[in-house]
This record gives C-alpha cells, sequence and structure tokens, in this order.
C-alpha cells in the first residue's frame, strides 16, 4: 500500500466520521441525493455505462440503511411545502433522487424502497417513457465498445470515438468522450448520429426506460413522487430557443400530470445546465427545482429553484465508510 493510498483512507474515514452529517444540529439541513441508474455488476447493461452512473442494489440497500441511522428520509415534496408553510423541520433531513427514468429503477430500485418504506423522487423525461429511446452517450458507448469504427468516422464529430473504437474497450476513455461530446447540443449530436445509421447495429428489443405502466405502479406504491426531467433532456443553456424551453418545462408537466393523474410540482434540470430563462420559467411552474451542484441544503438559506443535491456512484460510495464521507458535505 503506497503513501497517496493510506491519505486518500485517512481523509476518507476522517469526513466519514466527522462530517456536517455525524454533527448534532439544529439548523434545518437538507441532504438531496442523486441517483441513475441501479444495476448488478453482473448486468449486462452495466459495462456499457458511464461509471459515474451506477449504483448496485447492494449498495443503494446499504446506503438507505445508513441514511436511517443518520437522517430523517423524508419526502422531498414533503419537505419543501413543510419549508413554504413555516412549520417545523426535522434537524438533519435527507431526500432520494432518481434522474431519467430508467427500467432498473423499476426493477432494482423499488424492491428496496419497498423493503425500507423509504420515500424517494423520480425525474422523469416525460416524451421518452415507454419508448425505445436512447440516450445519446448510451449510444456511442456501445458504438465504441462493438468497434464500430467504419460506422463512428463517417461524422468529423465522432473523430475520438472514431479512435477509441479501435482498441481494447475502456468504459473510463469512452466517458472522457462523452465528456468532450458535451460542447455540442443534444439536437446537433442526434443528427449526427442518425446521419451514420446507428440504429442498424442495435439490438432494441429491450427498452432502456421503463414504461407508464410501470411508472405509475411506483407513483402507486405510495413511496414515489414523479418530477419531470424534461420532455427529451436537452440541456436548458442559452443554445436552446424560448419555445423549445417552454416545450421542455412546461409541456413536460402537463404531459406527466395528463399520463400520471397527479400534480407534478418539481423539476430537474439535465445535466445541470440551467440559465435565467430556465429558472425563471421553472419558477413560474414548479414549486421546487434540483440541480447537479453539490452542496448541503440549509433551510435558511434556501433557493427552492437551484436545490444541491450529492450525487453518487458505486466507486465512491460502496462501503459505508466511503458513503458517510461523500455526505460529509467537505
Amino acid at each position: 500500500m503506497n503513501i497517496k493510498t493510506l491519505v486518500k483512507g485517512a481523509i476518507t474515514v476522517t469526513k466519514s466520521n466527522f462530517g456536517q452529517h455525524s454533527l448534532p444540529t439544529t439548523k434545518n439541513k437538507l441532504w438531496v441525493l442523486m441517483y441513475h441508474r441501479i444495476l448488478p455488476k453482473d448486468d449486462p447493461r452495466a459495462s456499457l455505462e458511464e461509471p459515474g452512473m451506477i449504483v448496485t442494489p447492494d449498495t443503494l440497500n446499504m446506503h438507505i440503511t445508513e441514511l436511517k441511522k443518520l437522517f430523517e428520509i423524508v419526502d422531498l415534496e414533503d419537505w419543501l411545502n413543510r419549508f413554504k408553510l413555516g412549520e417545523k423541520l426535522p434537524p438533519k433531513a435527507c431526500a432520494i433522487t432518481f434522474d431519467d427514468g430508467w427500467l432498473d429503477n423499476y426493477e432494482y430500485a423499488l424492491p428496496i424502497l419497498k423493503a425500507h418504506q423509504a420515500p424517494a423522487t423520480l425525474f422523469a423525461v416525460a416524451n421518452k417513457i415507454g419508448t425505445c429511446f436512447r440516450f445519446w452517450p448510451n449510444i456511442v458507448i456501445e458504438l465504441i465498445a462493438m468497434g464500430a469504427h467504419n460506422q463512428l468516422r463517417l461524422h468529423p464529430m465522432f473523430e475520438q470515438a472514431t479512435q477509441l473504437a479501435k482498441h481494447a474497450f475502456s468504459a473510463e476513455s469512452a466517458a472522457e468522450c462523452i465528456k468532450q461530446l458535451k460542447k455540442y447540443s443534444e439536437d446537433e449530436i442526434y443528427t449526427a448520429l442518425n446521419s451514420i445509421e446507428w440504429q442498424e447495429s442495435f439490438n432494441q428489443s429491450r427498452p432502456a426506460l421503463m414504461d407508464w405502466q410501470q411508472l405509475n405502479e411506483m407513483q402507486a406504491s405510495g413511496l414515489v413522487n414523479t418530477g419531470s426531467h424534461t420532455c427529451s433532456h436537452r440541456r436548458l443553456n442559452k443554445e436552446l430557443s424560448e419555445s423549445a424551453l417552454q416545450q421542455e418545462v412546461v409541456e413536460s408537466r402537463r404531459i406527466l400530470q395528463q399520463k400520471l393523474g397527479t400534480e407534478i410540482n418539481l423539476f430537474c434540470f439535465p445535466n445541470g445546465d440551467y440559465n435565467e430563462q430556465a429558472i425563471n420559467l421553472t419558477k413560474q411552474n414548479y414549486l421546487a427545482a434540483v440541480t447537479t451542484q453539490r452542496g448541503i441544503n440549509s433551510a435558511q438559506r434556501l433557493k427552492t429553484h437551484e436545490i444541491h443535491r450529492t450525487a453518487l456512484h458505486n466507486d465512491i460510495s460502496d462501503t459505508p465508510s466511503k458513503f458517510r464521507a461523500r455526505l460529509a458535505g467537505w
């Protein structure tokens, strides 16, 4: 064991034992956890996903077990309503959130939530539920993993992906490629992918996202509250037109309310991207919105439409000590 590993371990232990989560407080703090995919390590879908997107079912179960020792686990919307009404709040509260509407959330997360009777919020991409839609990062990763360099080289946007596809697959390298591609808009990326006819290379028999029946079942459990994650997962930045912004923020709420028969009051910014116009529009249509900015929320300084979250994936949180260190807030 080298010095770097020893130092890293010591820091983890310190953060685990002395972070804000471990201290008594009366300051009404709110931790909001951000999850994406819940997949066993041996699930074939896990090998074609960015490492920072996955938590295993065992790890999620351990997380909730630890949370119950540290916090009052709350429904995010319920906590926000209590905050808005000036009601008494728990000193240390934690809300669980899942982004996108992945089928594996229904398969693996829901049974764990039921076992613990733990509430959660699922942010669904309204126009993609119940379809064979694939997010562009997953398309690019799978093309790289397949070694489809001849196909990728048909469009200059995928030059880096083309080079990666010529070598042994590495999820970390593919994730770096995804990061570089984010300089383009979703519309530009999907247009480029369609130009190389990516669909011909894929077996789309198993959907990536859940369908409406499954989402309704999660909602009907009494544990899962649904929020909007836009219509199509386009990033809400300056590149997006005003009409497109309206579609993503306002229309997504209407669709979800119609399909689920319930009020949709929470919003989640795709990729954590937003501008002033997006903030203003969410304020007009939603009780609150969550970001990808890391941090612990305080009722005394809360920005209801820029709520901070703590992102989690397996590599950084697969032991109780590492998980608690992630919650430390410093």
